[in-house]
């Protein structure tokens, strides 16, 4: 079959190119990525494709600006717009201690998606091909894996929100180079791609040739087709967690998903795995990075007896159990505010917060109003102005309504089974004496409260102008 052909049919079978997307290319120099480049623009026409290449210069080889001139100068033939970044990748590897291949691939991928943003683009596409599939299952193999991994790399996947396509995925490496010499392409060559101190390189050029050799010349294939079928199985399990996804959530916003324990508890192991990977992707806005141990460490939070248990999961996502319920969280920490203000006021809160403060006459309906507790009607005459609003701080005390002695806020929380990840989320209003008047949407402060004698009271109320 005629390679553009088979090209064509992959990106149309498993939808990764529609009518009108615009692609930034990943075009390293080397074969792969220039086959890629070259495909996208021969399609280009047929599928309205708006089309920009980026290139990294890594800093790992004195080659490295030279091949970045080349790939600019193959860009600027096709007549497309191309990005050059350099970064000191080698540099970040010995500040995280990173292998040079998770240190290449962060940096590449961080620069590609901001840049996918600033030029309004939809999709990223990288050229990893049919070899790259099957040297892949290997090294998830070797490190541990479950039916994930055995799918080694599929045609789309999303990373920092954006979808990544790999459009190359059925096309052999030796079919590549027959095309780069019919279509007259010149690839640079990496030398690294040689040595095999690196695991991938001993997978290509050693384990796999010997099992060729000895065992099966059809190797690629057999594992290749293994890949598909394990990936539609991985699918139906996917849809499975979904499914149940719905039975067991109890709430969700932009930054947390909160789950029912009992319901959780009830379903089989290897959905409840899934729906953690599914929750983890989700929040992440890219697809999973959990091993086997991160399953595990969720699992004995689940059995646990203890509430207020909590534990990081990789790249910024918090695990946390909160009485009957299991929360899955972005960490992300509350930008500290202390605002001062008069009545009367309209303020911005983070987290999409409004508190809206007046000045009123004690209105018939009031004991209707306080009701719904996102509002709070003090008297007026009992609060020294100005106001402040601010976070709770260690040591934050008040008289619950209906309380006559002190109790300490962290302890209020505790008895109203506030979940900790939202204590820090709670506006929390004082008079000038730095006495709390009310923690916003909770309960007001009993020395403020409304009398017979009240004849003039400070109306808060408090909305939220977008999903957290």
């Amino acid at each position: 079959m005629e390679l553009l052909k088979k090209f064509r049919e992959y990106i149309n079978h498993h939808k990764l190119i529609k009518k009108g997307d615009g692609v930034l290319v990943g075009v390293s120099g080397g074969p792969d990525s220039l086959t890629l480049l070259d495909m996208l623009v021969r399609v280009k026409d047929e599928y309205g494709l708006k089309l920009v290449v980026f290139h990294l210069d890594h800093k790992f080889r004195q080659e490295a600006a030279r091949e970045a001139r080349y790939v600019s100068n193959i860009t600027n033939n096709y007549g497309l717009k191309c990005i050059i970044e350099e970064f000191d990748v080698p540099g970040l590897m010995n500040d995280e201690g990173l292998s040079p291949e998770e240190a290449a691939r962060k940096v590449r991928f961080n620069l590609m998606i901001k840049w996918v943003n600033s030029l309004n683009l939809n999709k990223i596409a990288v050229a990893h091909n049919k070899d790259d599939l099957v040297e892949t299952v290997f090294l998830h193999m070797f490190r541990g894996t479950g039916l994930k991994g055995l799918t080694g790399i599929d045609p789309v996947s999303r990373i920092g929100g954006v979808e990544v396509i790999h459009p190359l995925l059925n096309i052999y490496r030796q079919e590549i180079m027959d095309y780069c010499q019919r279509r007259n392409l010149n690839p640079v060559y990496d030398p690294t791609n040689q040595e095999t101190i690196y695991t991938r390189n001993k997978i290509r050029h050693h384990i796999i040739p010997y099992i060729e050799d000895e065992i099966n010349p059809g190797l690629k294939d057999v594992i290749y087709q293994m890949a598909e079928v394990v990936r539609e199985e991985n699918n139906f399990l996917d849809y499975q967690a979904e499914k149940n996804l719905k039975k067991v959530l109890v709430d969700k916003g932009q930054d947390y998903v909160i789950l029912s324990l009992e319901k959780l508890f009830k379903l089989p192991l290897v959905i409840r795995r899934r729906i953690t990977s599914l929750v983890n992707s989700k929040l992440k806005g890219e697809d999973n990075n959990l091993y086997r141990k991160h399953y595990e460490m969720v699992e004995n939070l689940i059995k646990s007896k203890v509430t207020g248990k909590r534990f990081d999961l990789p790249d910024g996502v918090v695990v946390e159990k909160s009485y009957d319920k299991i929360i899955f969280r972005k960490n992300k920490k509350i930008n500290e505010y202390c605002i001062n203000f008069n009545i009367p006021a309209e303020i911005d809160l983070p987290r999409g917060i409004i508190l809206k403060v007046s000045e009123e006459k004690l209105p018939s309906n009031w004991r209707q109003l306080v009701q719904n507790p996102g509002i709070c009607l003090c008297d007026l005459e009992k609060i020294e102005l100005p106001l402040i609003v601010r976070p709770r701080k260690p040591g934050d005390r008040f008289i619950p309504l209906g309380m006559k002695g002190y109790k300490k806020v962290k302890n209020f929380f505790i008895d109203e089974k506030i979940p900790r990840y939202q204590r820090e989320n709670i506006p929390v209003i004082l008079d000038n004496k730095g006495r709390i008047i009310w923690l916003a949407g909770l309960r007001m402060d009993d020395r403020f409260k409304i009398t017979d004698d009240t004849k003039k009271i400070v109306r808060f109320e408090i909305t939220n102008n977008k999903e957290e």
